[in-house]
Order: structure tokens, then C-alpha cells, then sequence
């Protein structure tokens, strides 16, 4: 399986298997950052663990500018669709 693979088959996977329990357990859209905070957080600790010229705040700027690309590509699709 090529990373991109990879990704399209368990993004869905882990999306779903962080907001479902939070939901099912009685959480709300916070419980649900939260979960998503400590998880980035993890895998960020992990990207950056030998610090390898990366700082904590190089990496986490990359990671947001890249959320809002991806939700704004997103955001353009749903909008697409309603016109």
C-alpha cells in the first residue's frame, strides 16, 4: 500500500473513531478538540522527537496553514454544490 493509500483507507477510520466514542460517551464539539488536541499533540511530539532543525513552532504553523488550505478547498466544494 503506498502512503497515499494508506491515507485515504484510515483518515475516515480515525476521524470517525475520535468524534463517535466522544459522542457516544455524552461529549460535546469540546470534548471532541480536546481528543483532537491530545492526538495532534501526540503525533506532533513524535514528527519532531529528534528535533531535527524542527521547531515546535515551525512544525505546528505548517500543520494550521495546512488545516486551512484543506478546509478551505472543502468549504469551496460544499459551496460549489449548493449553486
Amino acid at each position: 500500500m503506498t502512503p497515499a493509500e494508506v491515507h485515504n483507507h484510515h483518515a475516515p477510520l480515525i476521524v470517525e473513531s475520535i468524534i463517535r466514542p466522544v459522542l457516544e460517551a455524552g461529549g460535546d464539539t469540546t470534548d471532541i478538540m480536546v481528543m483532537l488536541e491530545t492526538v495532534v499533540s501526540g503525533v506532533l511530539l513524535f514528527a519532531v522527537k529528534d528535533n531535527d532543525g524542527c521547531s515546535d513552532e515551525k512544525v505546528t504553523a505548517l500543520l494550521l496553514e495546512c488545516v486551512k488550505d484543506r478546509m478551505a478547498v472543502f468549504r469551496k466544494k460544499q459551496r460549489d454544490k449548493k449553486s
